[in-house]
């Protein structure tokens, strides 16, 4: 093959591959990731909201030469925290990441030039007293119910009257048949945090 002939025949080889690569470095189009742009399928984490009664840890950070400061506090009936200066402010339907800017915007620029919130939450418990294999405190997950907490303390004992289980939730409380609610799994009841599940003992 003639000298001129070859160079036309690779020079179409050439410029694609010159193209294919231009591509890949300028567009990252070349061998494709799956994951890329995606979270990991068990790096998603999924933050619970604050509700009534919430044991929190907040810490603040002023900057410059000031201490940052701690504060220990609870969310009240009202869904409401108390803070220096700022006073009270809404914490119930919120994260712990949602909290803190809110309260980072109510101390800037208000009072403070900058300031670095961060809130945590401590662990969430129910309880489960009276006719149950293991009554004590457990800790609360988003998925439990009323028959999962029982199940969590053991199970009924003997002596258990499953037809009236007690709900208690701040100063309410309700009656529930979990006979019913196991031949309906669709009816079994939310357990909230703080939640007391008591189980009376048959009079039979």
């Amino acid at each position: 093959m003639h000298l001129n002939d070859r160079l036309k025949h690779r020079l179409p080889v050439a410029l694609t591959a010159a193209v294919a690569l231009a591509c890949s470095l300028w567009f990252g189009c070349g061998t494709t990731n799956s994951n890329q742009g995606k979270p990991f399928a068990n790096s998603a984490v999924t933050e619970t909201l604050l509700r009534n009664g919430d044991q929190l840890t907040i810490r603040v950070d002023f900057g410059g030469n000031q201490p940052p400061q701690a504060n220990d506090s609870v969310v009240d009936e009202n869904g409401e925290v108390s803070l220096p200066l700022i006073g009270r402010i809404k914490a119930e339907g919120l994260t712990t990441s949602g909290l803190a800017e809110r309260i980072q915007a109510n101390y800037v620029p208000r009072y403070y030039v900058r300031c670095n919130a961060t809130v945590m939450a401590t662990i969430r418990f129910f309880y489960v007293g009276g006719e149950v294999r293991a009554p004590s405190r457990y800790t609360w997950s988003e998925d439990m119910t009323l028959l999962k907490a029982i199940n969590t303390a053991g199970g009924f004992t003997e002596y258990a009257n499953r037809n009236k289980v007690d709900l208690l939730r701040g100063d309410k409380k309700k009656t529930f048949d979990c006979e019913e609610l196991r031949q309906h799994p669709v009816k079994d009841i939310p357990v909230q945090p703080g939640d007391s599940v008591y189980v009376p003992r048959s009079i039979f």
